[in-house]
């Protein structure tokens, strides 16, 4: 669970290596208690454990229906293996056994993320492609590539000054017939370039690097925070989870560990803001309300800093959420803008497909080998993808009833984290839960690994604590 805590914050294959060990064991253990009646855990919690998998069961039952009745069978059956990996959270639950267990894996995966954040700083610092200030016109890069463009990759390596450009163009034998790979972006529209390599390279000898007729550069750093994943509304997702989690701790940690917790929060949110999302970002707005509602309501937190808290929240979050606007130039109410314009048209027909398919859906992945027959994503003139909702997701894929079940386990996980509300981490993963179901109107986070092994991970250590137990001498509830 130390690995797995570690690791989740970076590496999917790390979590899902983790989360595989972990089962294993568990197995193992069922298996060697099989019989043995002085290894039952207690009553409220083997019930707790059957709320959890009941829906979870369901879900699993209607997803192989579906996966069964696809339209792409083999497809459909591969991506089942997602599905089992929700059963991570009831898994991690069991072997929790304490709240000191808990804290400690909480502490040590917020400890392990702020070496995303530190990386995107150092980023930052170092610039994260060449940017094209002033090209000459008769620049190789000229047909592809205009002034203000950013130059990120040459043959798949990262590159951030002109000289490593020629580095790489130069780097294989002279005369090489395979063509230079130049991938850049313009603001978010992504760019390619296959160049002459043999006509580059003699170029290059020539002139040196003043033959990329690049006349002004500078380092990059208007790119979105992506950590050590690849996509950086994954990085965004996994740090709303995070962020979450370290503000429960902290209101309800008193001393030093407040502090420290405050000031880790800060970091991930300010990464946060460097990604530029904004689905995240909404949904990090919404685990916020919820958690300081909760606090108000328990009497923990005053009205007035209640009050202060959401401006400060609100301030900060819109200030992100401004900045996001104004880096990707665009604008709040435009539905014509390119995610939100391509949103729109998709969910129309994510809706058309419920419709003819309502009971078991069309098959996982049946959408993306179909897509050109169904004329899909405007009949290809939008780029593929998927549909940017979870639910809709979900219910195109599996059908109604695997939605319905699907909702059922959210709303069951909601319930059990409010029994354990006044211990900081199920605060958090209630939060992290809330945040994450509001941005699934936008994202479908569900289907992304490296968010889901974070999201069932931070639930799973907070419902592993039982609800009975004595509140710590650290928490301000055992002062009342």
């Amino acid at each position: 669970m130390l690995l797995y805590a570690v690791l989740a914050p970076h590496s999917i294959a790390g979590a899902q290596g983790s989360a595989l060990v972990l089962a294993l064991l568990w197995g193992l253990e069922r298996w060697l208690a099989a019989g043995d009646t002085s290894l039952l855990a207690p009553a409220s919690r083997r019930q707790e454990a059957a709320q959890r998998w009941w829906p979870l069961a369901f879900f699993w039952a209607l997803c192989t229906v579906s996966a069964l009745m696809s339209y792409e069978p083999r497809w459909s059956l591969d991506g089942l293996r997602s599905v089992a990996f929700m059963a991570t959270c009831g898994i991690v639950a069991f072997w929790v056994q304490s709240r000191a267990q808990a804290w400690c894996l909480a502490w040590t995966l917020l400890l392990s993320a702020q070496v995303g954040w530190l990386y995107t700083g150092y980023q930052l610092l170092v610039g994260n492609g060449v940017r094209l200030v002033e090209l000459s016109p008769d620049s190789p890069l000229h047909p592809y590539f205009q002034p203000g463009d950013v130059v990120l990759r040459v043959d798949g390596e990262v590159v951030r000054t002109p000289e490593d450009i020629t580095r790489l163009v130069l780097q294989k034998p002279l005369p090489s017939s395979q063509p230079v790979s130049v991938t850049g972006r313009r603001v978010e529209i992504p760019l390619t370039a296959q160049l002459d390599r043999a006509a580059l390279q003699t170029r290059l000898v020539l002139l040196g690097s003043a033959g990329l007729g690049i006349r002004a550069s500078a380092p990059a750093r208007d790119f979105r925070a992506s950590g050590f994943f690849s996509h950086y509304v994954t990085y965004a997702e996994v740090l709303q989870i995070l962020v979450s989690l370290a503000l429960g701790m902290a209101w309800c940690t008193v001393g030093r560990q407040r502090r420290w917790l405050w000031g880790l929060a800060l970091g991930l949110m300010l990464a946060l803001g460097l990604t530029l999302s904004r689905g995240p970002t909404g949904g990090l707005i919404v685990s916020v309300g919820v958690m300081l509602y909760l606090l108000w309501r328990e009497g923990t937190v005053s009205t007035p800093r209640v009050v202060i808290g959401l401006v400060i929240a609100g301030i900060l979050l819109s200030s992100a959420l401004a900045y996001a606007y104004a880096m990707r130039h665009m604008s709040v109410v435009d539905a014509r803008e390119g995610s939100l314009f391509w949103r729109l048209v998709v969910w129309q027909e994510g809706i058309g497909l419920v419709a003819k398919h309502p009971w078991f859906g069309i098959g996982r992945y049946s959408d993306k080998l179909h897509a050109a027959e169904w004329g899909l994503y405007a009949h290809g003139d939008l780029p593929p993808g998927h549909f940017h909702n979870t639910y809709l997701q979900v219910a195109v894929w599996y059908g109604l009833p695997a939605l319905a079940a699907y909702l059922w386990l959210l709303l069951t996980y909601v319930g059990q984290l409010l029994r354990r509300r006044r211990d900081g981490i199920a605060l958090g993963a209630l939060g992290a839960l809330t945040g994450f179901a509001a941005s699934g109107i936008a994202h479908f986070n569900l289907g992304d690994g490296e968010v889901a092994m974070v999201l069932w991970f931070v639930i799973g250590i907070a419902l592993g604590m039982p609800v009975t137990a004595e509140p710590d001498s650290s928490l301000p509830y055992s002062t009342r």
